[in-house]
């Protein structure tokens, strides 16, 4: 049955699911109800099935609705993964899920309440306890401050201690029940180098441990009396673990960030690529997207990836220069005295996506070894051999798949897995159209962040810009729109405001095809003209023999700016 999730707004975390249809809006009448949004109307808009279809209908709302980022009117079809803003609320499409519910329950099922279900005493509630703490640890100090709090009550100790390290040193991350705890050294080795626990009267030493890895940290509790048991041992080893998975967990999370998804331009070329990113977006195949540098490779996949039925999955970023570290990144690696485990990236992306930047530099033992995990759909298991993984494979690349291919620098087997949809990502040069509104939006990005005015461009400058044959693509106007907010904010930029390179245009014109030729001498015949028709645009028209609609489509297309002259 398709369900919407709301992502933003006051009623943020909310899931709905859509039998027929349903109406979003203040009123408590509706079947979204969003009283606490006073931008959304009474009764703003309407969601509804048909054909097994979700369809979204604005109802005449005041402040419009909105889908990825686009106004619409009328009816419109959604496709999974679709966002629709509604005031303050962002309403995720969610697609259909491989179980549903449908049916009444079985005749003879008893129905009790969960706490009635689980353990309240011994050893499966102290199991219970602690895996429900550790869940919920949102740092590595934390999973040990909760290892050693559980296993200090789970045992009856009168102190407990979770330290790192090996024999030769511990760290002591967290200790409870008391101010210091002195841990005797051999029991410590043992547990450390041989991965053995070490009990005594009143002393128990049990490994801090990951699936198929050393201990990399011993978890140490004391009690006067009466002494541990082989029931407190075996408590505590499962504890010793539970911790030591929940800290490589924890640690293999680290650092990870949600992509804010920031694409814009109207030009030809531009609504051509964004159109092919939505029909990607639906497939589950491989997506290699190709281009010049800095055209904006990494922000097409996140474009992808956030409108894909994985949106709500993580998106696992790796870059195929760092050759120092790329193995272990892909790969993982075991755990050792000290060192605990580190999950690979495939495993990361598990359930999501798995994004290589500059896939053609990953070195050909890397991408044999990837290839042959990808036609598998498995990853290198943190306790060795590998698990069943199911991710979603997007590659940036400066050429396709099989022109690398015939160069030498792309290993074949991985080629034959990266077949799929191909994305040619258009340099800057190509999409002139919409370089002045790039640069009004980085410009008006980086003055608030200064909580200064943006600076504006005269018509000259304007110029310029649009004649620039940008080397570096769109990191480049970034830059240089960035840079001027912070030197001229809020004034007006002249020709000579902008870098020399800028005001001598290309020093060195690339070879224009036919194609490109062509356009532009019907760029400059159409300046021309209206600059003969005084900024009159009937006038031009008819100097040129084309109808007003067309002039009006060509200027748009070439990003031309028409100036009225007065009489």
């Amino acid at each position: 049955m398709p369900a919407l999730l709301l992502l933003s707004g006051p009623s943020a975390g909310l899931r709905y699911e859509i039998q027929a249809e349903a109406t979003i809006g203040r009123s408590p009448s509706c079947e979204i109800p969003l009283p606490e949004d006073d931008h959304v109307s009474r009764r703003h808009a309407r969601f509804f099935v048909q054909e097994g279809q979700v369809r979204l209908a604005d109802l005449g709302s005041r402040n419009g609705t909105a889908v990825n980022g686009e106004r619409v009117s009328g009816e419109v079809l959604l496709h999974p993964g679709d966002r629709v803003q509604v005031g303050k609320t962002t309403v995720l499409v969610e697609p259909l899920g491989a179980a549903s519910l449908a049916g009444t329950v079985p005749e003879g099922t008893r129905l009790l309440p969960v706490e009635e279900v689980l353990p309240h005493v011994g050893t499966e509630a102290a199991l219970y306890s602690a895996g429900a703490a550790l869940l919920g640890a949102t740092s590595e100090a934390m999973v040990l401050r909760r290892i050693a709090e559980a296993s200090l009550h789970a045992l009856n100790a009168d102190a407990a201690a979770a330290l790192l390290g090996d024999s030769k040193g511990l760290l002591t991350a967290a200790v409870v029940g008391a101010a210091s705890v002195e841990v005797p050294r051999d029991m410590a080795r043992a547990t450390l180098e041989r991965s053995e626990q070490g009990r005594s009267a009143g002393a128990l030493c049990s490994p801090l441990v990951a699936s198929g890895g050393l201990p990399f940290g011993v978890l140490y509790l004391e009690r006067s009396e009466p002494d541990f048991s082989e029931a407190d041992g075996r408590l505590a080893a499962m504890l010793g673990r539970l911790g030591g998975e929940a800290y490589a967990a924890v640690r293999s999370r680290a650092g990870s960030q949600p992509v804010r998804v920031d694409m814009a331009g109207n030009s030809r070329p531009f609504r051509k690529v964004v159109e092919q990113a939505r029909r990607a977006a639906a497939s589950a195949a491989p997506v290699v997207l190709s281009g010049e540098p800095g055209t904006g490779k990494s922000l097409c996949a996140s474009y992808i990836h956030a409108r894909s039925p994985r949106a709500l999955g993580p998106l696992v970023r790796v870059d195929c220069r760092d050759t120092a570290s790329l193995q272990e990144v892909l790969f993982g690696r075991a755990s050792g005295p000290g060192v605990p485990p580190v999950a690979s990236a495939l495993l990361h992306a598990d359930g999501g996506t798995l994004l290589l930047h500059h896939v053609e530099l990953l070195p050909r033992a890397l991408s044999e070894r990837l290839a042959r995990l990808i036609a598998r759909k498995t990853a290198p298991a943190l306790q060795g051999g590998e698990e069943p993984v199911d991710f979603r494979l997007i590659v940036t690349a400066k050429a396709p798949p099989h022109v690398l291919a015939v160069k030498g620098e792309l290993e074949a087997s991985l080629v034959r897995q990266l077949a799929g949809l191909e994305l040619a990502i258009p340099p800057l040069r190509e999409r002139r159209a919409d370089i002045p509104m790039l640069f009004e939006l980085f410009a008006a990005r980086s003055a608030r962040a200064s909580r200064m005015e943006p600076p504006v461009l005269a018509p000259e400058a304007r110029q310029l810009l649009m004649d620039y044959e940008w080397p570096h693509n769109v990191r480049e106007l970034e830059l240089l729109a960035e840079r001027l907010a912070l030197v001229h904010p809020g004034a007006q930029l002249h020709a000579l405001s902008l870098p020399p390179e800028i005001q001598a245009g290309s020093a060195t014109p690339p070879q224009l095809t036919l194609q490109e030729r062509v356009a532009r001498l019907e760029r400059d015949a159409i300046a021309e003209a209206l600059r003969t028709a005084g900024g009159k645009k009937i006038v031009a028209a008819r100097l040129l023999g084309i109808s007003r609609p067309t002039l009006d489509k060509k200027i748009e297309d070439y990003g031309l700016t028409v100036t009225r002259r007065r009489a």
